[in-house]
């Protein structure tokens, strides 16, 4: 494992217990070892040899959400996120993926669109994609379906890099307000291409050149949560080469935004790299964050009444700092009654292959965010990540709620 840094030194955790008040995990079943002050007493041991970092182990650490609430109330200021990732990535090292793993991380290194095929294909089989309550995040989350009862995600007929022009110019009223490149995903690339189309003519008719970059890889996010740390570096150097030549890049995935901005972070261990990761990430935003920013609104955009409300996507709110931007967004369209749920900012219960490794606890967890979505009394919940999206669709119909599900793009294309 790579020297530590202060806030990723488990040996400096308190043992406080103020992250067990916050820890959706530990608020669902109660265990030492799930929250950030009993993992971090045993990634010590760990780093200390006391225990194998084996299987049983490496189980402990995914019950992690990665959603960093536990961050925001700790006293010694410690990232337990980030000291959950080194202690994947050990394991990593030392134990490596299964097979499939590190098949499907290849593959999303290499073969992106043919493993996004292959996962449209499993899903034309119903025994295999059997009640559509269990989408997938990201691609590499295959790696970690097949022991289970899981239901893949139908593949987008075109696909957006088929919808959409390589260059999207402003409507020839516009005022041009320069160039941005969009940054899809792997989820609006292959599965919800028309939220990735609805993100594109958004930002067109804001008056951008809107441009669509060819080869880029999936951002990385999905194989660093699992500790694969060198397949991510391939991964962010790919993008960053494709991306640094534009001045603006958006992304409407919360998740991949995260990673994105991370890229310095990853690559730390390579100072040239690291430079140019830390400028590159200069240049991200959030779809919403770069909307608000930029002062376009749609502040005459005329609909029916609606009311809604907001969920908190972890990697928006806790790992980029984006809160009040598309709460901006919200309140200035005329026609919407915007109530603020209660815990917003509270985990969906997904966490990429969380929901599906640990679908109880996940359930549990999505059960909370749904009651509060209810009390709002909302029409539509807003969101701004797709996993977030369609774990809350789910959970949505899973309850019976007739509550619409919408990105934050789709609500400004409509």
């Amino acid at each position: 494992m790579t020297e530590l840094s202060r806030d990723q030194d488990p040996f400096r955790c308190m043992k406080c217990g103020f992250c067990m008040s916050v820890c959706p995990v530990y608020g669902v079943d109660l265990l030492e070892g799930h929250v950030a002050r009993g993992r971090n007493v045993l990634i010590q041991m760990a780093m200390d040899n006391q225990i194998s970092a084996a299987e049983h182990y490496r189980e402990i650490l995914s019950y992690c959400l990665l959603c960093r609430r536990c961050e925001a109330v700790c006293p010694a200021r410690l990232s337990p996120d980030q000291i959950t990732l080194q202690a994947r990535n050990q394991a990593f090292e030392k134990i490596g993926l299964t097979r499939l793993q590190s098949l499907v991380n290849r593959a999303l290194l290499s073969h992106r669109t043919g493993l996004a095929r292959m996962i449209g294909l499993v899903a034309l089989f119903p025994s295999i994609a059997s009640d559509g309550k269990k989408p997938l995040r990201h691609l590499a989350d295959a790696a970690n379906v097949f022991s289970k009862s899981v239901s893949f995600p139908t593949l987008s007929s075109p696909i957006l890099k088929k919808r959409i022009k390589r260059i999207t110019p402003p409507p020839d009223d516009q005022i041009a307000r320069g160039q941005v490149a969009i940054f899809p995903g792997c989820v609006f690339e292959f599965f919800q291409a028309t939220i990735g189309e609805d993100i594109a003519t958004v930002l067109a008719k804001a008056g951008y050149e809107v441009i669509y970059p060819e080869g880029l890889s999936c951002c990385g996010q999905a194989v660093h949560s699992v500790g694969d740390f060198k397949t991510a570096r391939t991964m962010a150097r790919r993008n960053i080469d494709i991306l640094s030549s534009y001045d603006r890049v958006v992304t409407g995935c919360a998740t991949c935004g995260s990673a994105l901005k991370a890229y310095g972070q990853w690559l730390s261990q390579d100072q040239e790299w690291q430079e140019r990761a830390l400028v590159f990430s200069e240049k991200v935003a959030d779809f919403s964050e770069f909307m608000a920013d930029e002062g376009y609104l749609k502040e005459d955009q005329s609909h029916d009444p609606l009311r809604v409300t907001y969920h908190d996507p972890c990697h928006l709110r806790q790992h980029q700092g984006v809160t009040d931007a598309p709460r901006k967004i919200l309140n200035a369209m005329p026609g919407l009654e915007y109530i603020e749920m209660e815990n917003a900012d509270a985990c969906c219960g997904l966490g990429g292959s969380f929901g599906i490794s640990h679908r109880d606890i996940s359930q549990t967890i999505q059960d909370k965010k749904i009651e509060a979505i209810k009390r709002t009394g909302a029409q539509a919940v807003i969101t701004s990540c797709p996993g977030c999206l369609m774990y809350i669709m789910n959970g949505v119909k899973r309850h019976g709620l007739p509550v619409k599900v919408m990105h934050i793009a789709q609500l400004l294309a409509d």
